[in-house]
């Protein structure tokens, strides 16, 4: 059987999850419900949880997995609660996250003109397996209309791959040439033909730093610059200015 051939890009947008395309937390099912029988102690460990900055990130390079973090949180559902029920809701509920409409109609624009959509995620193992899950369910037969809330299943088939950082093996800020590099490279792309959309100024700088272009996406109320990144984008595309300069665009 012949190989399949790869897509053709001449440019890729990489763009991040948590903070851009989403705010949502794990276990959302049970941290935004206060009658669920978890709901204190959950909230409890996983703010303490997420204090611990160097677990956090062991967890989303890959060095320990869901089940570790599990066993740390030493919670035990009683017998009305199926045998994994926190494991598979880590799982079921990063399908359940909301996702930021106006930029991934932008995204999606993008990609009818022909730009590649990478996620680029420093996530965890039960976020990719999410992910994973839901690529592999039967495309949808339309796109989301305006005005509706766009869905996780079908922001996850918008995108043309998926970098994660525990699969990477490495943090976007810690080694940007290892976590893009190799994918560029087989695409037959460099780091000056990419556009990085991240929320935190540590990974725009490293992405940076390696020939890239970045654009910081902050979550501010105070603000909506969804059509100055259309006109970014499409000047960067098009090749029409010079470049984009860094900076931050908020999205309310």
């Amino acid at each position: 059987m012949p190989s399949q051939r790869k897509p053709v890009w001449n440019k890729v947008i990489f763009v991040d999850w948590h903070g851009v395309l989403s705010c949502d937390p794990f276990w959302l099912s049970i941290l935004h419900n206060t009658d669920h029988p978890l709901h204190h102690r959950l909230t409890v460990a996983t703010e303490t949880l997420f204090r611990d900055e160097s677990l956090i990130h062991d967890w989303m390079r890959g060095d320990i997995s869901a089940n570790q973090i599990l066993a740390s949180l030493d919670i035990e559902p009683d017998d009305s609660f199926p045998p994994g029920y926190l494991r598979r809701k880590l799982v079921e509920d990063c399908q359940l996250m909301q996702v930021n409409q106006r930029l991934v109609q932008i995204l999606r624009e993008a990609r009818q003109q022909g730009i590649g959509i990478v996620l680029a995620t420093d996530n965890m193992d039960c976020f990719l397996e999410a992910f994973l899950q839901t690529r592999q369910q039967r495309p949808l037969a339309t796109q989301s209309a305006e005005g509706e809330t766009v869905t996780f299943r079908s922001t996850v088939q918008m995108f043309d791959d998926v970098l994660c950082s525990c699969a990477q093996r490495a943090l976007k800020r810690e080694n940007p040439e290892r976590f893009y590099g190799n994918w560029l490279s087989e695409y037959s792309l460099e780091f000056r033909d990419a556009l990085l959309l991240d929320d935190l100024e540590v990974n725009c700088r490293a992405f940076q730093r390696a020939g890239g272009i970045a654009l910081q996406i902050t979550d501010q109320r105070s603000g909506n610059d969804a059509d100055l990144l259309w006109s970014l984008i499409h000047d960067w595309d098009q090749e029409t200015s010079p470049g984009i300069s860094p900076g931050k665009l908020n999205f309310g």
